[in-house]
């Protein structure tokens, strides 16, 4: 347990961190990507119904604080369409553990123009910045390992899905209540996510259309999205892909997010209109990725939990 008055870190890991931010900026500073600096605290958030918002202030009219960056980042670039990243603080309500944390660290950058390889090609020159043993990052499929590692196919009833998650200590309540794509996220999380990249990095891709989230559909196989998760020893380190450019699919998607929001009681806000606005206005074909910092630095260092790289950790 951390002491009052004492940060948690010695003066070593302090310095390490320090020289993860530095060697960060120097990157994009060399590639010629510009930093940029977006609220913290808006009307709105993501509406993504498994990320967990903050709210604050009034209870009839609240303010969120961001739980990433990704919409007025959206707004620069269809503005400017230049290469942007931002490196700051990003909030989520509710996570505190091995994993979690309320507040922490997020790297955030977008590439106009580039494809998802590309930009799974620079995470991993973001990865050797702070480890540069990393010289190979495995690629699979999501169907692939889903099936390998829960004898069950993407398509299975909610019945049998449910029945899989029923042995994983699963409260009977979410079982009862949560819909196949849950279930199939929850399955994921437990039976597949803790084998992941346990020799080294791996990304996932292949992801259902279904889990696009802001992603575009492969143009190849509309089942599938061009989008990306990276796993380093069992932990996300980083979530990615093509952005999704047509208003009409963004607003479909983001509508169905805040139904199940409200559905499920969870805080509902208002739809994101600078988004609308940067899509209106003509989002350039980009690719976007979002990266934990803290998680990263924890991998690289072998640490057990990222309050153990981050000054004044909750405990």
């Amino acid at each position: 347990m951390r002491e009052h008055g004492r940060s948690g870190l010695s003066w070593e890991r302090l310095r390490q961190r320090a020289d993860l931010m530095a060697a960060i900026r120097a990157y994009f500073a060399a590639c010629g990507v510009v930093e940029v600096d977006t609220p913290s605290l808006r009307i709105t958030c993501a509406s993504d119904p498994h990320i967990p918002v903050l709210a604050v202030g009034e209870a009839a009219e609240p303010q969120f604080l961001q739980s990433s960056p990704e919409a007025l980042m959206k707004c620069l670039l269809a503005e400017h369409g230049r290469p942007i990243y931002q490196l700051g603080k990003v909030y989520r309500a509710g996570e505190l553990g091995r994993l979690h944390q309320p507040e922490f660290t997020m790297l955030e950058w977008y590439r106009p123009g580039w494809s998802m390889q590309n930009l799974m090609d620079e995470v991993v020159a973001i990865l050797r910045l702070v480890e540069p043993a990393v010289t190979q990052v495995d690629t699979v499929d999501w169907r692939s390992v889903f099936v390998d590692h829960t004898s069950l196919e993407p398509e299975a009833d909610r019945h049998a899905l449910a029945q899989r998650a029923a042995g994983l200590g699963v409260s009977r309540q979410l079982l009862e209540t949560a819909d196949p794509r849950a279930l199939r996220d929850l399955l994921f999380s437990h039976c597949v996510q803790p084998t992941l990249g346990q020799n080294r990095p791996v990304f996932v891709t292949g992801f259902p259309a279904e889990e696009a989230a802001f992603a575009r559909l492969d143009p190849a196989d509309d089942t599938r999205a061009l989008r990306f998760e990276l796993y380093w020893a069992g932990v996300e380190l980083a979530n990615g892909g093509e952005e999704l450019t047509e208003l009409d699919a963004w607003r479909r998607r983001a509508s169905a997010d805040l139904e199940y929001r409200r559905r499920a009681g969870l805080p509902v806000m208002a739809i994101d209109a600078d988004w609308v606005a940067a899509l209106e206005l003509g989002l350039p074909a980009a690719s976007g990725v979002a990266l934990g910092v803290d998680r990263l630095l924890m991998c690289a260092l072998g640490a057990n939990a990222v309050g153990h790289v981050m000054p004044f950790a909750r405990d």
